[in-house]
C-alpha cells in the first residue's frame, strides 16, 4: 500500500495500518489510518511530578480547599489523542487510548510548539480507531492528526475526601475527575470575632485613658491575660 506523506506529499510504502513511519524526505513522523497518512506530534516535556502536584494544589486552593492534598498515588503517560480540525476553525481532541481510569474529561490542546515524534520515543500506538473517535453525526473534519499529550494521573485525598485529577504537563492545567466539592476553609465564628473586637476596643480605650506608661503597660498585660483565659475557655467549650 502506497501512501503520501501528509507533510511533503512524497510517496511511501506502508506495510500496516498501525505502524509509525518517518518520511525520509522531510523527516516528519506520521501514522497510517484507513489508508491515509496522518502527521503525529508531541510536546517537548520532561517528567516532573512535583510540578504536577503543585498544579493540583493550585486548583484545589482556588476552589477553597482547606488543606494541601495528601498524595495517594500517581502515574505519567504519553497519551495519544486524535486532533480534529474543522472548516469553521474549531478543533477537538479525542483520547485514542483506553485507560483504566475511565473516560477523560474534555481536553484542550495546550499552547506550545508541536514537534514531530522522535524515532526513539517509544510512545504507545492509538487503540481507538480514527473512524470511531467522533460521535455519529459530527461534522466531517477538514484535517486529522495524532498528538501525544504528557498527562499525569494523580490520586489524592483532601481532608479525608478522596479524589482524582489529570494534569497536562505542557500548560499544567488540572482536570478534576470527581464531583465531590473541595473542602472549604472554615469561617471564623461570629462569637470569636466579637470577642476579638471587644478586646481591641478595651486596648484602645486603655491607651487613650491611661497617660502614664507603667499604668498603661499593666493594664495591657492584664487585658491580654484575661483575653487569653477567656478565649481558651470558649474554645474548650466548643471542642
Amino acid at each position: 500500500m502506497t501512501v503520501s506523506c501528509p507533510q511533503c506529499g512524497a510517496p511511501h510504502e506502508a506495510l500496516t495500518e498501525t505502524r509509525f513511519y518517518r518520511c525520509p524526505f522531510c523527516s516528519s513522523s506520521f501514522t497510517v489510518q484507513e489508508g491515509t497518512g496522518l502527521l503525529e506530534y508531541c510536546f517537548a516535556h520532561r517528567r516532573d511530578d512535583r510540578l504536577a502536584w503543585s498544579a493540583l494544589e493550585g486548583v484545589l486552593e482556588a476552589r477553597g480547599s482547606a488543606a494541601a492534598p495528601e498524595r495517594v498515588g500517581g502515574d505519567f503517560r504519553q497519551v495519544p489523542c486524535w486532533l480534529f480540525s474543522f472548516a469553521n476553525g474549531g478543533r477537538r481532541l479525542v483520547p485514542a487510548l483506553s485507560l483504566s481510569w475511565g473516560p477523560l474529561p474534555p481536553l484542550t490542546l495546550p499552547g506550545g510548539d508541536l514537534l514531530f515524534v522522535p524515532a526513539e520515543a517509544g510512545f504507545p500506538p492509538p487503540e481507538i480507531p480514527l473512524a470511531t473517535a467522533l460521535p455519529p453525526g459530527t461534522e466531517p473534519p477538514a484535517r486529522q492528526s495524532l498528538v501525544y499529550l504528557p498527562l499525569y494521573f494523580l490520586d489524592y485525598s483532601c481532608v479525608g475526601i478522596p479524589g482524582r485529577a489529570v494534569v497536562c504537563g505542557v500548560d499544567r492545567k488540572a482536570y478534576l475527575l470527581d464531583d465531590a466539592p473541595a473542602p472549604r476553609r472554615q469561617a471564623v465564628p461570629l462569637a470569636h470575632v466579637a470577642l476579638i473586637g471587644a478586646f481591641a476596643a478595651v486596648l484602645v480605650a486603655e491607651a487613650l485613658l491611661l497617660r502614664r506608661i507603667p499604668f498603661r503597660a499593666a493594664a495591657f498585660a492584664a487585658t491580654l491575660a484575661g483575653s487569653y483565659l477567656l478565649l481558651r475557655l470558649v474554645l474548650q467549650r466548643e471542642a
